[in-house]
């Protein structure tokens, strides 16, 4: 079923998607893994240092502290997907890891809408929830590449992924089996899920412009 992608372009499929990003995960993956760590590290840390500040509010210091931290998070998360985006072009450049704070409210937004959907459909039915997931898994890459909103970008992620919506299914559900098996090692493959699909939307957005 899979193959299905590779039948919707015959020169780019699940196994051109996955074996490309393979190969950029193997020449990159300390910076990879680095910038994951400071990603999660960073936003903790500032979120730590708020709750401290903040400790005589008497509990509402943990909210405030949460807020900041997912706003935290959203930013180096924006600025994790430039970086990714940087490395498939075989281009290591930290500076693009804290270039995301514009993108932070927008990609908060964007990540509680798929979280949300995707959840939702979970909570029901598996199949709708994977179906959320797949058709939005390229919105962040549109959010930061094309400085859109948030409902925008999930828009256009659902516009590109028509055609590649088996690839990117695949992706996904390498990590999910990862993180049924493996339980917290799954971190380990968050990498190859997000170059995977860097790789896809890279492909497509190419195409569309007939290059």
């Amino acid at each position: 079923m899979i193959d299905a992608a590779i039948n919707a372009d015959p020169k780019f499929g699940f196994r051109n998607c996955i074996g490309s990003a393979l190969l950029t995960v193997r020449d990159h993956w300390l910076p990879l893994v680095s910038a994951a760590f400071l990603r999660e590290f960073v936003s903790l840390l500032v979120g730590c240092i708020v709750f401290a500040l903040f400790v005589d509010w008497r509990g509402w210091n943990l909210v405030v502290a949460f807020v900041v931290r997912c706003l935290m998070w959203s930013a180096l998360q924006a600025g994790y997907l430039k970086f990714c985006m940087s490395l498939c072009e075989d281009k290591v450049q930290w500076n693009e890891l804290f270039s995301g704070f514009r993108s932070c409210f927008q990609m908060l937004i964007a990540t509680i809408c798929i979280w949300f959907t995707v959840g939702f459909g979970l909570v029901f039915f598996v199949v709708p929830g994977l179906f959320v997931a797949v058709r939005f898994s390229l919105s962040g890459f549109a959010l930061v590449d094309q400085n859109l909103g948030a409902l925008r970008s999930l828009a256009t992620s659902h516009r590109m992924i028509k055609g590649f919506a088996w690839c990117a299914t695949g992706v996904l559900l390498i990590y999910c089996l990862g993180a049924w098996l493996l339980g917290l090692v799954a971190g380990m493959l968050e990498p190859l899920m997000v170059i995977s699909l860097c790789t896809l939307y890279k492909h497509i957005k190419m195409r569309e412009e007939g290059r």
